[in-house]
């Protein structure tokens, strides 16, 4: 006969976040909604970001075998925490924002023979330098003003030398 269990879940004493490669350790939050509240307190660049956009992931073996990032649900958060082990590492990921998806560049009339044809332009694909690079770039200094004196070269040089005392 199986046996269902009816305690609560027990939490583990902290558990770790990473975002962008910087840890911090939380004791675990009894509500998904709380732990976004903790992720945006902890690292100050999540404060504005969507909440929506931010989700928590960790690593579950899946067949023994193979190591997956998966993603922690709002509806599995509390059985999730409960699964972790004393500081156990949740990941922190965050979305594109859509209002920043990828534009198509515009497309332009172009009028050849007195027809209208569309005719699409790619600026980054067509561009040629405005300048040739030369082999060798020319100095503007004379050869003598090249040139250093001896007394250049042992200013130069004195932080190597031994200081020595002349009584």
């Amino acid at each position: 006969m199986a046996t269902i269990r009816r305690t609560t879940p027990t939490f583990p004493d902290y558990i770790t976040y990473r975002f962008a490669n910087r840890l911090v350790y939380v004791c675990p939050a009894s509500t998904y909604e709380t732990a976004l509240d903790l992720a945006q307190k902890e690292f100050t660049e999540l404060a504005t970001v969507q909440r929506d956009r931010i989700s928590f992931n960790t690593v579950a073996t899946v067949n023994r075998l193979d190591a997956r990032v998966v993603r922690i649900s709002e509806s599995a958060w509390l059985v999730a925490m409960a699964r972790q082990l004393c500081g156990g590492v949740i990941d922190i990921f965050v979305a594109p924002d859509p209002s920043m998806a990828m534009v198509e560049p515009p497309t332009y009339l172009v009028a050849a023979g007195g027809e209208k044809e569309e005719v699409h332009v790619d600026f980054l694909k067509n561009s040629t330098p405005t300048t040739t690079p030369t082999k060798y770039e020319h100095s503007a200094l004379t050869p003598t003003e090249r040139r250093t004196s001896p007394m250049q070269c042992s200013k130069s040089r004195s932080w190597w030398l031994p200081r020595l005392k002349f009584d």
